[in-house]
């Protein structure tokens, strides 16, 4: 509660400024978007309690509350504002979609492709939907349905570079370490802001018998200039300890920290792994596991690769 307050003041104080005040409806900021999701949330449900919007328009005002929501991590609250949008609106593949996305950050992959197909019934060329429902379906182990996916979400009209991405990623986690390097380094030269992707062609390359001590090098340009993750890469590079690696996953928003963690634990894991250090590789994939962020990719990996290390 103590979050939103601020966040209808500003409102407010917008719809009293000289500047804005050719904002005459507040939907109209729900659907673009300000880039702040508390104040999302304070201007979708100001439309909301209008009672101007109904049907379609009213099921696209919950939606976009329900997508903020999800980004705070209000996982509850956002799909009941999508239980809510399908209700003004059962042929709103965003609202699917949307659902989607949050039942696969509860653990639930099974209900989250359920909301995929829906999507994909209502739109079939949703690029959003296939990769969704390909990183579902990975951590329901059900990789060869989850590489159809990302071939789909590829081709699909919206594409995504986060799309060949994932596709490398399971290609990867297949054991096809090969196949995984060039959508992993097509993802790179198309400028896609994820450095994670770095360490995931280390990953492939090395593990396909490469010579990969350049390849961070090469890629440091996708760090972030001090951010997470840049600690993982500077790991990868001996820069940084294991431990102070995982210090440097700390974040004052729980979901963050645990998002973090989860990602520290797998790349410190598949390191050691790849180091031939057997112990490590399989303490932090279990305590990637342990962290239970369900939705996290390199959870699913910790997984797998556990299951496949030496007993």
């Amino acid at each position: 509660m103590g979050r939103i307050i601020p966040a209808i003041f500003v409102a407010v104080v917008l719809f009293a400024s000289p500047a804005t005040a050719q904002i005459k409806d507040p939907a109209d900021v729900c659907f673009a978007g300000t880039g702040k999701f508390e104040l999302d949330i304070t201007f979708c449900s100001l439309a909301i309690q209008s009672k101007k919007h109904q049907g379609p328009s009213l099921a696209t005002l919950f939606t976009h509350r329900g997508r903020a929501k999800l980004e705070l991590g209000d996982l509850t609250g956002a799909i009941a504002d999508f239980d809510a949008g399908l209700e003004h609106n059962r042929a709103s593949a965003l609202a699917h979609n949307e659902r989607g996305r949050a039942r696969h950050k509860k653990g639930d992959n099974k209900k989250a492709v359920a909301d995929y197909d829906a999507a994909l019934a209502l739109n079939p060329q949703y690029g959003a939907a296939y990769r969704n429902r390909g990183t579902a379906r990975i951590h329901q182990g059900r990789m060869a349905e989850a590489l159809a996916d990302f071939d789909a979400a590829v081709t699909s009209v919206n594409y995504d570079p986060a799309s060949r991405i994932l596709r490398g990623i399971a290609r990867y986690l297949k054991g096809d370490h090969a196949a995984a390097i060039p959508d992993l380094s097509a993802a790179l030269t198309q400028a896609y802001p994820y450095p994670e992707a770095v360490l995931w062609l280390y990953l492939a390359g090395r593990s396909a018998g490469r010579d990969e001590r350049a390849t961070l090098a090469r890629n440091t340009d996708a760090m972030s200039e001090g951010r997470w993750p840049d600690a993982l890469l500077e790991a990868y590079l001996g820069e940084r300890s294991a431990e102070s690696t995982l210090k440097a996953a700390h974040h004052p928003r729980d979901d963050i920290r645990r998002r973090r963690l989860t990602q520290a634990h797998f790349y410190l894991g598949a390191l050691a792994q790849l180091d031939g250090d057997t112990a490590n590789a399989q303490m932090h994939f279990k305590a990637a596991i342990q962290i239970d962020q369900f939705d996290e990719i390199e959870r699913a990996a910790a997984k797998m690769s556990l299951q496949n290390l030496p007993h």
